[in-house]
């Protein structure tokens, strides 16, 4: 048996904050601590070895020209569901106006040495289950990327919901995303964090068939932050090597994920990140993990999805 190993990052910039942004987070997303923070990511994934799923928001994968000419449908979105949208569109016209393009991430990506994905989170970053989206406007906001022809869309076979808030997943079939990564929920904060103390977790198997492919859902790497900082680096460590073990015996899933701007806003994130990276190399050296994104999953998975998708994508884009 070989562990499967999946790394995926939920790459925001400051969409992911848009609703409640406070000064805190203007100065640690700003365009400088971003970049240093994505470069820094790369430069571990570079160092093991590892391709990764770097799953974008939408409106952050675009240039500032871009950018500027969906301006005026954000604005429409943003009074069809308000209270999002809104403190996006004030910090570009006149606040930092930092923190809201990343294509240089997105070409960094793409220009690694090591194959890394490029998937999709999100349009806007709006979560599908806030309050008066329906299937309607769902279609509206992703439709929006495909108006506009993001040029990510064009590599795009999988998605994660933001904020892990999971709802109308047919629209995704509409729009020939292929597979979608699952949802780990815990009912609350103080569980969150409690389980990172778990070093008797278990990995996970293949989910339940489902349209989009079902991508397992994961763990989160912790956050150096807030009460977060009490869990230390050789423990998420031992957690990770546990749950790699156990995965090696049983040919089960281990899928991590975090976010670039984590790092960002606080760097002593990479440092976790680096040693559960260092535990999947060790296993991968020695013949007992694989490697995946999460679009290499969904083609192990069906093929043949990923192909149709692909194809009413590609139809989408074309027309």
């Amino acid at each position: 048996m070989t562990a499967r190993f999946i790394l995926s990052l939920d790459c925001e910039g400051k969409w992911g904050v848009a609703d409640h942004l406070t000064p805190g987070d203007h100065a640690a997303l700003s365009d400088a601590r971003l970049r240093e923070a994505y470069a820094g990511i790369l430069a571990v994934l570079a160092e093991f070895d590892i391709a990764a799923t770097f799953a974008f928001v939408g409106a952050f994968s675009l240039s500032a020209d871009r950018l500027s000419a969906l301006r005026p449908a954000l604005a429409d979105l943003a009074r069809e569901l308000p209270g999002y949208l809104e403190p996006a569109l004030e910090d570009m016209a006149g606040g930092t106006r930092e923190g809201w393009t990343g294509d240089w991430a997105v070409d960094a990506v793409a220009e690694a040495r090591q194959p890394h994905e490029l998937g999709l989170h999100g349009a806007t970053h709006i979560p599908w289950t806030w309050p008066g989206m329906t299937p309607d406007l769902a279609r509206r906001e992703l439709g929006l990327l495909f108006a506009e022809r993001a040029p990510i869309l064009q590599r795009t076979t999988t998605y994660i919901f933001p904020r892990n808030a999971g709802d109308h997943p047919g629209v995704l079939n509409e729009f020939g995303i292929a597979g979608l990564r699952a949802t780990r929920t815990f009912p609350n904060r103080i569980a969150s964090l409690a389980s990172e103390f778990n070093l008797f977790e278990r990995p996970e198997g293949v989910p339940p068939p489902a349209l989009p492919l079902s991508i397992p859902a994961g763990y989160f790497v912790n956050w150096r932050s807030g009460g977060r900082k009490l869990v230390p680096p050789a423990l998420s460590r031992l957690r990770a090597r546990n749950l790699l073990e156990r995965a090696a015996r049983t040919g089960e899933v281990v899928h991590y994920w975090t976010h670039p701007e984590n790092i960002a806003s606080a760097p002593a994130t990479l440092d976790v990140l680096r040693g559960i990276l260092a535990e999947v190399a060790r296993l991968r050296d020695a013949g007992r993990c694989e490697v995946l994104t999460q679009d290499a999953w969904c083609r192990r998975i069906d093929p043949g999805h990923v192909a149709a998708s692909e194809a009413r994508r590609d139809a989408l884009l074309a027309g």
